[in-house]
């Protein structure tokens, strides 16, 4: 069984906890014994406490004893339970601040204080709509070579809408050096602050295995025997990444691998849910017991992880047999999340690219189904729009400038044209839930051009003016 929260191998070390010599203080509860205080003084930790940018994990049990915490400012952090908002919800102040938070431990009727503090960063102003002026894409280029499966930077400058330029002299910015030490199908996420980025991905090397190779069960070997675990690298200003981090074993028991994750922010909790796919093995016949399913895990710290849960399953209508489901991408519009995904086996006539609604990101059970991509009738290559030829589906939100009318929000989906070697296919709307050619449209290729490397798996981020001048100075173009 696994246990409610793990750790990012080689990540706690590094991180600095506020207070970690306060010794035990006095409370109306008989002292606690004093080893066991001096063990959970030395397990009570605040993640990144001397720079806190979002809200924080506080820990609410160690060894048996229950953690209670108060604040010295609640207004800017909450040590209360809200609803079905835990304990730790931050409101940035306008300049930095020092909080002092207290935990009173109790067990078996003994009592131990411990104090943290903790610096809260300032935060004055929100990005507004129309300061988004160009994108960053971050993607890996091919499944040979010691680069290939590594994150590349493109990037869509101001005033050039949709026509990016590969950066860092088509070098990779970032590569893995952790786990299979290949990484593929990246997606950023920006914190809902706006100056945190979170860059996760596959922890998967075609070209370390030696190829797709097929096992005895007809599967490709990497999805039966693929790593448990994600790759995740931080940065405040989309430059300065630091190491890659692993978070182990991340995939629910006996899968066969975990594979594009993306992240979206759970405001009603309060927290990041990272998404995945994953296909659930029998152990003694090598066959899949369940296919691949989304699933999730929920992190406010990128340290502290929830149990592993069921996020979106797919099921064949007329029959209610369970079909594969990869590569899911979920964006949120107004109350309503957003997810396409490829549905099916690349073979399957009734596969595509599935897009589904929720309005809560936790019931597995509440997706609808809106339609399949093929339902536009629109066609690339003169080829429909479903899972014989597309995969990985990325949603985002258009800038002003690149929109249609700039009054009207305006949604790309993105598709890896993975069967003709094609790169990204570019479509956008209007309407999500439209599917006439009113709303969709496939981009002609006047309106867009990804420069020379090939553009696989990725992630799109909106950017102002002054990340796209940090990035163009940090990683040049050729």
């Amino acid at each position: 069984m696994k246990k409610n929260f793990k750790l990012i191998f080689g990540l706690a070390s590094t991180l600095l906890l506020a207070g970690c010599g306060a010794k035990p203080g006095v409370s109306t509860l008989p002292p606690m014994d004093e080893a066991l205080a001096s063990s959970i003084d030395e397990q009570l930790e605040i993640v990144g406490a001397d720079a806190i940018y979002g809200n924080i994990y506080l820990q609410e049990e160690i060894e048996g004893a229950t953690i209670k915490w108060e604040s010295s400012d609640v207004n800017i952090i909450n040590p209360n339970w809200d609803g079905d908002m835990a304990p730790g919800v931050v409101s940035r102040p306008n300049e930095d601040t020092t909080v002092t938070l207290t935990a009173t431990a109790e067990k078996d009727g003994t009592a131990a204080k411990f104090t943290r503090e903790v610096t809260v960063k300032g935060l004055d102003y929100e990005i507004q709509d129309e300061e988004y002026v160009g994108y960053l894409m971050g993607h890996f280029i091919s499944d040979s070579g010691a680069n290939g499966e590594q994150i590349y930077f493109a990037l869509a400058d101001e005033g050039q809408g949709l026509n990016f330029k590969d950066m860092n002299k088509k070098q990779p910015v970032l590569k893995s050096t952790v786990g299979e030490k290949g990484v593929r199908d990246p997606y950023i996420c920006r914190s809902p602050e706006g100056d945190r980025f979170f860059l996760v991905a596959t922890d998967l090397s075609i070209n370390n295995r030696g190829g797709w190779k097929k096992n005895a069960q007809g599967y490709y070997d990497p999805s039966c025997t693929g790593s448990h675990d994600l790759i995740l690298w931080q940065s405040n200003d989309l430059v300065n990444w630091g190491d890659p981090y692993v978070i182990k074993d991340v995939a629910p028991e006996n899968a066969g691998m975990a594979w594009a994750p993306e992240m979206i922010y759970d405001d009603n909790a309060g927290e990041y849910l990272i998404f995945f796919a994953s296909s659930i093995m029998n152990t003694e016949t090598k066959y899949k017991a369940k296919p691949n399913a989304i699933y999730y895990t929920a992190t406010r710290d990128f340290v502290h992880y929830s149990e592993t849960k069921l996020f979106i399953d797919n099921y064949d209508e007329p029959d209610g047999k369970a079909r594969e489901i990869i590569d899911t991408t979920v964006i949120k519009i107004d109350d309503t999340y957003y997810s396409a995904s490829k549905d099916g086996d690349n073979d399957e006539n009734n596969g595509g690219i599935r897009i589904m609604k929720t309005t809560d990101l936790r019931d597995p059970t509440s997706w609808e189904k809106v339609m399949n991509l093929a339902d536009t009738g629109l066609k690339a290559s003169n080829r429909a729009l479903d899972n014989k030829l597309l995969e990985g589906p990325e949603f985002f939100r258009y800038n002003r400038d690149d929109r249609r009318d700039a009054d009207i929000d305006e949604y790309g989906l993105w598709a890896d044209q993975y069967a003709i070697s094609g790169g990204y296919l570019p479509l956008s709307t209007t309407d999500i839930e439209d599917t006439t050619s009113s709303s969709w449209k496939v981009l002609a290729q006047s309106e867009y051009s990804f420069d020379s490397l090939k553009k696989r798996h990725g992630t799109i981020l909106r950017l102002t003016s002054e990340e796209i001048a940090r990035i163009k100075e940090a990683y040049p173009a050729a």
